[in-house]
């Protein structure tokens, strides 16, 4: 049961002029422009978790904006302009949250990225590559460099095809660094923010505001704005929109003293990444071996999941070396077979940006500031 609220406390949640749900990068950045934008407005961010973020605290560090493969396996489902359109959106975000917050404050290394194929995939290397130089041209006005390479992979160490593309562009970030500067500026603008408290239900009123109710909680918070930020968490409190929980397994290992490579590198059509972490190894994904059971937004490994991961990670990235695993988590993303994200007014004084395909890190600096743009 939930302790009765006292007058003063209802009094100080009617205060609230912007809210937002989520204290995502997403969320946390969308509040920062707000508050630049309307400085004389109280700027609240509400989070449901008591610390940090289920996906911004729990992802795997990767400054990525998409393999060659996934450029390609996306035009399947949207056109190739499109496709081509969204790489450049996540570049363009990724060099924006650089050029805002600093490489080593978020701890961003420019390693480069590696798409890697298993040695049965020879067919499918050659068909990825023979698309090298078209895409490159398409790409070239987009960073002013080529963004694909075919290189050789024998230096890694992998049981791996002999070819590689690479994609120099793409680095690695420190996810702690990225999300407490980030977090650390919204605090320092003002803005207050709220854990612990879960999203109900909501409800507009008659003077044009919301009213916020908590699972947990009964107090009750009145917003003039309202802002969703909740990516793979949205159909808790907007079930109609297009956005599918995805669940992503990842695995830490051991110190590696020998480790023969650094960066990071996409695997299995991009289902599986891994990169180094220091001397360690860093492993996730995988959820294509069990796309439905991954659509889902509990946090637990599970050991199907977890199993085969480590065999990639024996069997293909350090054969032989069976290092031990120190961390295992997951974190949940926004996904659709559509990748482009949510960001749109829903009702009057009601907006959401969502769905950010599993490139959070790269869109949240355009996603927020997209939406940023749709209020007045």
């Amino acid at each position: 049961m939930n302790a009765p609220v006292s007058f003063w406390e209802q009094r100080w949640a009617d205060k609230a002029d912007i809210v937002v749900v989520g204290a995502g990068l997403v969320g946390l950045q969308s509040a920062i422009k707000l508050k630049q934008k309307f400085s004389h407005r109280k700027v609240w961010i509400i989070e449901s978790s008591t610390f940090g973020s289920p996906a911004s605290l729990r992802n795997a560090g990767f400054a990525c904006f998409g393999s060659l493969g996934e450029i390609l396996d996306d035009a399947k489902n949207i056109s190739l302009d499109d496709a081509l359109g969204l790489y450049a959106l996540r570049y363009q975000g990724l060099q924006k949250l650089i050029s805002t917050y600093g490489e080593t404050t978020i701890g961003y290394e420019n390693s480069g990225g590696y798409e890697i194929f298993k040695n049965s995939e020879s067919e499918e290397f050659d068909r990825i590559a023979e698309n090298v130089d078209s895409i490159n041209e398409k790409l070239f006005e987009v960073h002013g460099q080529m963004s694909f390479h075919i290189k050789k992979s024998s230096s890694f160490g992998m049981d791996i095809h002999p070819s590689a593309i690479f994609s120099p562009g793409e680095g690695a970030i420190q996810t702690h660094l990225l999300y407490e500067t980030i977090r650390k500026h919204a605090v320092s603008l003002g803005i207050e923010i709220f854990s612990g408290l879960q999203v109900e239900s909501f409800h507009p009123l008659e003077s044009l505001k919301w009213n916020l109710k908590f699972a947990n909680s009964d107090i009750s918070v009145v917003a003039q704005e309202l802002i969703i930020c909740t990516n793979g968490f949205t159909r808790q409190i907007l079930p109609e929109l297009d956005v599918a929980p995805a669940r992503g397994q990842v695995l830490v290992t051991e110190a590696i003293p020998t480790l023969p490579f650094r960066g990071i590198f996409h695997y299995d059509k991009g289902y599986v990444y891994f990169r180094s972490l220091g001397a360690r190894i860093l492993i996730g994904g995988a959820r294509n071996i069990d796309f439905k059971g991954e659509e889902t937004m509990s946090q637990e490994t599970t050991d199907q999941l977890v199993s085969h991961l480590k065999n990639i990670l024996n069997e293909v990235i350090v054969p032989g070396l069976n290092p031990k695993i120190d961390y295992q988590w997951a974190g949940t993303m926004g996904m659709a077979s559509d990748r482009q994200p949510i960001i749109k007014q829903i009702e009057p004084h009601l907006h959401c940006c969502v769905r950010m395909g599993g490139m959070g890190v790269a869109l949240s600096a355009w996603a927020s500031e997209k939406l940023v743009n749709l209020i007045d």
